[in-house]
Formats: C-alpha cells, structure tokens, sequence
C-alpha cells in the first residue's frame, strides 16, 4: 500500500503537469514530502495564494492545459478565489487544489474550516470534497477532463489532510481523452450561406480560441476567405495581427465610439468561442435583436444564456472553422471590401489613436505604448493588470497573432505581475512585458520576490499616478464637480522598491527618456521595473478629468 499523497503526485504527472503554484501549509504536508522526492513537478513557491492563483490562470493561458494551485484552508482559499472567479468567467482551465482539516473535525467549525463545496459552487465548473482516500486519483483524473472539457473553466477539489497521509490500494490514473463536440456539415453550409447573402457580416472571435496558435491561423483564413472584419473580445486582440485590413477592433472596457459602429451596424454576428457574457456585449446591446446571429461554443450549457441565436451551434470552435474553411463559396468583393476598410478605418481613426497629448501633471502613457509597439519583439507575451491605464494598450498597441495578451477577463487588479512571472518561467526565451498601474502593483508587488528566486525576466513597467484612476473616473462620471477622496494614493518609489527586492530599476520622468529605457530594460537579463510618470489629468487614452467634470 502507498500513501494517499503518492498516488495523487503520480496521478498529476500522468496529466503532465509539470508545475504548480502555492504558498505552503500545513494542511497538505503529506504533498510537499512527496515531491521532496519527485523531480517531475516545478514547484514555485509563491507570498500570497491570490499571486499564486494568477500565475495558475496565466499559466493555463500559455498552454491551454489546466493551470494548478495547492493552498491550504481558510484564508489560503479566501485568498486563491479571486484567480478562480476570473477563469470561471473568462473560460480558462484550472484545477485548485485546497488542504482540508481532517476528516473527524469536518462540519465542526474547526480552525479555518470553510465548507469549499458551498464557497466555490458559483464560481467554478465543479467542486467536490474527497472524504474516501480509495478516490484520490478518480477525482484528480475527473478534475482534468471537467476543467479542459467543452468551455473550458476552474475545478475545486478539497482534500482533508489525513486522506492525503491515508495509506491506500488505488493506482495513479492517466489522463482521459477530453470530449470535443463537433459541427455538422449542415449547419456549416447554413453559415457559410448567411455569409453569402449578408451586407455587412462581421465574425467576433476570442473565449477558447485563445490557447491555440493554429486557431490563429484558421482566423486570420476564415476572415481572408469570406471577407469578414474581425472583432476580438476584451483582452484577446492578439488573435489576429492588428496591422491587417481584416481587424476592426476589440470589445473591451469603453470601446471608442467607431470601434462600437463596426460591432452595432453591422446585420450579421458570428461569433466564435466566447459566450458573450460580461464586457464584449456592450452592456447587452450586442448584438441586438436586428442582427441575425450565429453563435458557436464548445458546448450547449452558454447558447440562448444570454441573447436568443438565430442559430446556435455546439462545436469545438477550430473544428469548425476547418470545415467552414472547405466550404466552396465565391463572395462578392466589391461591397464587402468596401465594408471591411470601412471597419479598419474606424479602428485605425478614432480619438484614442491621435498623436499624444500634453498634461502639466505627467506623461500620456501613449508616449510609452507607442514607443513600446516599434521595440517589444514579435513574439513577445505581454500581460496586463486592470485600470484606465490599460486603455492605451487595448486601443493603440500594435498585436501581433504571433504574441501573447495575458489579462483578467473580469478586470481583476494583481493580475499583471503574477501571470507576468508565470509567463517567464513557461517561455524563458520569449521577451515577456508586465503593464500594471500603481494600485494593482502594490496588490501582488511582493511576488517580485517570486520573480527573483525562480529568475524570471520579465519586464514591468508600472504606470504611476498616485490614483486609483479608474475609481476616480467614475467619480468624476457620476458624481461631477465634488472634491473626491479614497482614489489618491501614497505610493512607494518604485525603483527603490523594486531594486530593494533585487530587480533593476528604472525611472522613465521625461519623454525623450522613454526609448532608452525601454532598450536598456529589453536589454537587461533578468527581470526589470520601470515607474511611467503618467499624467492623472489624461484619465484615459480618450478622456481627461477637466472633459468629465
């Protein structure tokens, strides 16, 4: 007989995993002894469980596989939720494994017990507490193909301590083949059809497309084949190369109004991949009831969940495209391409993407992103955190389908730095940019330690304007002309802090500084920060205080 925990660390690397994030505890013990002898799985050791819950969800962004986290009870699953809630409604495959109390002290209010089935149930695909140890390895398994299955998404297994030090009979599971739906040929001459006969079709893209460079290649055909602009959803516009006439934007935070055009005029919506909940939806009037529209997702549980479909598909999104790609079919350029520049230029020629405008308080960030664009490499991974200061990046940064975006589908702050080292430690040899203002930088600042002690080279470059700005542009929306108060914040000086922990340190205060900077950091072999003086004045790449007061 083996013990619970070995055939549990067994079961992982027959899923080959290779790596996973934590903050060690007490209650999963039995699992750090096991792997003292194991070399097959990276450990990385993270200073807070919600740092440690992003690197796992950046981490199955990189590979498409199930990105794993181990906290312990109580606040090291309190802590872990956040990176949960955002894979739950971004799509992303990721398995949390939890150390439980025992067995005998469960339903006992026990010190930090929290019943995980409940405090999970509405923010993952399926949560379930082992209690037999003989199960340990059929659960582990199941959590895989749940995770990685149809829309992908988090799995919660809450494991006792004393299951995990359980001597057991069961043997280490591999890993099961995850079920992929796909289209039928019906159904794909219907859209290729309604592509035919509309005036103005526009394919939405993003959700389950993202982990896939060879879904990138299909849309980039798709879009050339049947002459479609193309909208990717929030924090997914490295689908497709933004320099190409096909790309029309992205549906993200507060798109600019033309970018907005291409999705509401156009009378046909094919979307592909993404559900359609949160953001990209324009607050539910996208696509509204005049657009015919055809929606295809890995499964049936998210068709009609939130906008009736014209015709809903269930098909696992790159089988459908290579069907819908062999389709014989001959469009019509003339006014189809008439109507693609039309969406390109709307894109290219909007208010966030003038030239950069002059503030007494700082820099526009778009000197940086601008900057950046000509200088980031073309398979860089970039990450980003959540504020107005991400605007610049979503509206004027140059994507190339050949990088990476790695974002928070929910906005969540204390992402960037984490999934940012997570990025590093996965492709060591891609050139990997953080973006993070000065609020999410001080969330999960302290995994710059983290980034150190695994010599991660990833790039950060915090804008700072002592401010929660997104907070305070709301303020100002909706409540104009009052003296605001909680945004301003007293921050650290960033380079000390960072230079403090062992990373080099930069300050960018002036323009003319910025290219050098950047080349000096891109040039640097370890992991770099950079602190942006970045004006409050100009809140986002299209507003300014003195506008919205």
């Amino acid at each position: 007989m083996k013990k619970a925990a070995s055939i549990f660390i067994k079961t992982l690397i027959n899923h080959n995993v290779d790596r996973f994030f934590c903050v060690p505890g007490e209650s999963y013990l039995p699992v750090m002894d096991e792997l003292i002898s194991s070399k097959d799985i990276d450990v990385v050791s993270c200073r807070h469980e919600g740092g440690a819950g992003f690197m796992a969800l950046a981490d199955a962004k990189c590979t498409g596989k199930a990105g794993i986290a181990f906290v312990s009870r109580g606040p090291g699953a309190t802590n872990v939720s956040i990176a949960v809630h955002s894979a739950h409604q971004g799509g992303i495959p990721m398995i949390i494994f939890i150390g439980q109390v025992n067995r005998k002290s469960i339903g006992k209010m026990h010190l930090q017990e929290i019943d995980f089935t409940k405090m999970f149930s509405d923010i993952s695909k399926h949560v379930e507490q082992i209690i037999n140890p003989e199960e340990i390895a059929n659960v582990t398994a199941k959590a895989f193909k749940i995770a990685e299955s149809g829309t992908p998404g988090p799995v919660v297994i809450s494991i006792p301590s004393d299951v995990l030090d359980s001597k057991v009979l069961c043997s280490p599971q591999k890993r099961a083949e995850k079920i992929i739906a796909k289209s039928d040929i019906i159904d794909i001459r219907q859209v290729a059809n309604e592509i035919l006969i509309a005036k103005k079709p526009i394919l939405v893209v993003g959700g389950h497309l993202q982990f896939l460079d060879y879904s990138k290649s299909q849309i980039k055909k798709i879009a050339s084949k049947f002459l479609l602009p193309v909208l990717c959803t929030y924090e997914h516009q490295d689908l497709i190369d933004n320099d190409s006439v096909h790309y029309a934007g992205e549906l993200g935070l507060r798109p600019p109004e033309p970018v907005k055009k291409n999705a509401t005029e156009a009378d046909l919506v094919l979307c592909i991949g993404h559900r359609l909940n949160g953001i990209p939806n324009l607050g539910y009037t996208f696509p509204s009831k005049k657009q015919k529209f055809i929606h295809v997702l890995p499964d049936g549980k998210d068709l009609e969940n939130i906008f009736k479909t014209d015709l809903g598909i269930i098909s696992d999104g790159n089988d459908f495209m290579e069907k819908l790609l062999k389709v014989k079919i001959k469009i019509v350029e003339k006014n189809r391409n008439k109507w693609i520049k039309t969406c390109n230029d709307r894109y290219k020629n909007n208010k966030s993407t003038q030239k950069p405008r002059s503030a007494n308080d700082g820099m526009d960030f778009a000197h940086l992103i601008d900057k950046l664009g000509t200088l980031a490499p073309k398979n860089s991974i970039i990450t980003n955190d959540a504020g107005n200061f991400t605007s610049w990046m979503h509206h004027r940064f140059p994507f190339k389908s050949s990088m990476k975006l790695l974002g928070s589908e929910i906005g969540a702050m204390g992402m960037g730095i984490p999934a940012g080292i997570a990025a590093s430690i996965r492709y060591p040899n891609r050139m990997v940019f953080s973006l993070v203002g000065d609020g999410g930088a001080l969330m999960t600042g302290s995994e710059l330690a983290t980034a150190v002690a695994k010599k991660a080279k990833l790039k950060i470059i915090v804008a700072n304007n002592n401010h929660y700005g997104t907070i305070r542009y709301h303020q100002e929306v909706h409540y104009p002309n009052r003296n605001h108060y909680a945004t301003n914040l007293v921050n650290p000086d960033f380079k000390n802090y960072a230079e403090s922990f062992g990373v080099k340190g930069f300050k960018i205060e002036t323009i003319d500084e910025i290219e050098n900077v950047l080349k000096q950091a891109i040039n640097e072999k370890g992991p770099v920060l950079i602190e942006f003086n970045m004006s409050l004045e100009l809140n986002t790449s299209t507003t300014t205080l003195s506008e919205l007061q």
